[in-house]
């Protein structure tokens, strides 16, 4: 087959980057998505100063965020993939994803699912960047089809900790240097593996993460379990405040933090249902005394959306409540407070296949001790409550 040259122009930080390709052009694809959204955001209730709030939660400041408006972008993106056909039932893969930032001069931002791959009767292998397995078996309605990156995504609840918002005590990651197998279907079933790690590995700690899961899927049905692994991720203690942290106070601490996750999905007609069950655990071993041991949280949601002519409508609700929590030595720890829940209902409109206006709206509780936070601008202050609406539009392509 005759080669064709693919000449793309990229443009990041104000400068035109050409990029060219040399691939059989059936085999290219540019692909993306755009959902600007503009919208309301507040929050209300935040702890007052010096009242009770759980042992692991800092000092709350009492402050609210004034009702005002946003233009958010949310993870809009533009991809280029491809495959290539080795012979002997082998393809080579590639994929290069980048978010988008069209409410702002940032240009191309962060990278998304990146990846060079190999595929056969073996299955298939990529390396790059990748969510994690985690993340994609569960939690996966895509609410109105723009929730990733969006304030009504579910993750919010599901896959971080009540008491704080730092990255590392998150399970709804896209980890780079990541290595990510997926075998072939049998019978439904289809196994996930994934390793990561962040290169930082020193004599008395190795961060990395592993992430396993298995699907099954037979017609409208859909089920997975997964479980992540965080080594030396520190997610208790990053997340604690500073009195509470083993993370550079005690350089021979180390830490592993779980998160193990169910997921039922059923497609009756037009409809869709989904239901998650979350399990996070966070334990540090070696710690300093009276600072943190463990902290264990559940977490569930239940979703639901029905097509209708050109009218999609969507409902969701997400609940989290702490376990336990302990510090080194015995000292007492509560966890008084440290719950939330997120309630979601929305509704687009299609204008074509690809194009659709959408509104949706939330309401994020916190409870008194809590910081789960649903804001792309800034972050809800201790026992604040979050509300936000927007109008948007999505385009496909």
């Amino acid at each position: 087959m005759r080669k064709k040259r693919l000449y793309v122009i990229v443009v990041t930080g104000g400068l035109m980057v050409p990029l060219v390709a040399q691939a059989d052009s059936s085999n290219v694809v540019i692909y993306g998505k755009l959902y600007p959204q503009i919208g309301q955001a507040k929050t209300t209730g935040a702890t007052r100063p010096g009242a009770p709030v759980s042992t692991l939660t800092g000092a709350p400041g009492g402050n609210n965020i004034a009702s005002h408006t946003e233009i958010n972008a949310s993870n809009s993106r533009l991809g280029f993939r491809g495959s290539e056909d080795l012979g002997n039932g082998y393809k080579a893969h590639f994929q290069i994803e980048q978010r988008v930032s069209i409410d702002s001069n940032t240009g191309l931002s962060s990278a998304r699912n990146s990846f060079v791959g190999l595929s056969g009767d073996f299955g298939l292998v990529k390396l790059g960047i990748h969510d994690s397995v985690y993340k994609s078996l569960g939690d996966g309605m895509n609410f109105l089809g723009i929730s990733s990156g969006n304030f009504v995504s579910n993750s919010n609840i599901l896959s971080k900790p009540a008491f704080g918002i730092s990255k590392p005590g998150s399970f709804h990651l896209r980890p780079p240097n990541t290595i990510l197998y997926e075998s072939p279907k049998f019978a439904g079933f289809q196994v996930h593996a994934q390793y990561a790690t962040d290169e930082g590995k020193t004599d008395e700690r190795d961060p990395h993460l592993q992430s396993y899961g298995v699907i099954f899927g037979r017609g409208g049905l859909y089920v997975a379990v997964a479980h992540e692994i965080h080594t030396d991720y520190f997610g208790g203690s990053r997340n604690a405040p500073a009195a509470l942290s083993n993370f550079t106070a005690a350089p021979d601490a180390n830490s592993k933090d779980t998160g193990t996750r169910a997921t039922l999905r059923y497609k009756f007609g037009n409809s869709r249902i989904e239901g998650n069950y979350a399990m996070l655990k966070y334990k540090e071993t070696d710690g300093l005394p009276n600072r943190f041991k463990e902290y264990k949280q559940n977490a569930w949601s239940l979703g639901f959306d029905h097509r209708f002519g050109n009218w999609l409508a969507a409902i969701s609700y997400a609940r989290a409540s702490a376990d336990s929590c302990s510090l080194v030595g015995g000292a007492a720890c509560s966890t008084s407070g440290l719950d939330g829940d997120m309630w979601s209902l929305g509704g687009s409109y299609s204008l074509s296949k690809r194009t659709s206006l959408f509104a949706m709206a939330t309401r994020l509780t916190n409870g008194r001790s809590a910081r789960f936070n649903n804001m792309e601008n800034g972050s809800a202050d201790t026992g604040a409550d979050i509300t936000q609406a927007a109008l948007g539009i999505s385009h496909s392509f």
